[in-house]
């Protein structure tokens, strides 16, 4: 998987993005805490309202955790003076170790969406997509979450997108290195 690197945002602030760890649990709940009930609607298609600590606990604990022929995920993350916070995380995960089709998803927190870093995490997965053999992203996506829909589109690749019952379902073809 890809090293650590760093990427500055279009308003200048300056974000490591790493290969998560399976230590980074903590950090998936702090991410969890800082994003709004629409940014985890648009993520999660429902708005999971109210769970309970030890189940935010335990689904950050299954997604810090990867099975490494079939998942990836980078965390992009700042420094503050109480530490490090995730500010957004991409992900990948294909149903057996040689599937070519991967789905992914992407959440960057609020103050961090429309500066550039959801499109950079994206851009990083799908090189780390293409170093595992997977030729093609596949995405649910809500019909009404226009600025991901817009993203998917301006990368330049070969894209198939179908809407039903107000989700899209995007299949993106990354085989061929381009703008992603």
């Amino acid at each position: 998987m890809t090293n650590s690197h760093t990427f500055t945002t279009r308003d200048g602030r300056t974000v490591t993005v790493r290969p998560i760890k399976d230590t980074d649990t903590a950090l998936l709940v702090d991410l969890w805490h800082h994003l709004s009930d629409r940014t985890k609607r648009m993520r999660f298609h429902t708005l999971p309202t109210d769970l309970p600590p030890k189940e935010v606990w335990r689904r950050a604990a299954e997604l810090a955790h990867l099975h490494p022929r079939r998942q990836a995920a980078v965390v992009a993350t700042i420094r503050t003076d109480d530490g490090e916070h995730a500010v957004g995380v991409a992900r990948l995960s294909r149903a057996t170790p040689d599937a070519t089709v991967a789905e992914t998803a992407v959440v960057v927190r609020d103050d961090f969406q429309h500066v550039g870093l959801g499109t950079h995490l994206l851009r990083t997965l799908g090189d780390i997509a293409l170093a595992m053999g997977i030729t093609t992203f596949e995405a649910w996506v809500l019909a009404e979450n226009e600025p991901v829909l817009e993203i998917i589109t301006k990368f330049g690749y070969p894209v198939q997108m179908e809407t039903s019952r107000g989700e899209t379902h995007v299949l993106l073809d990354i085989s061929e290195k381009k703008g992603l």
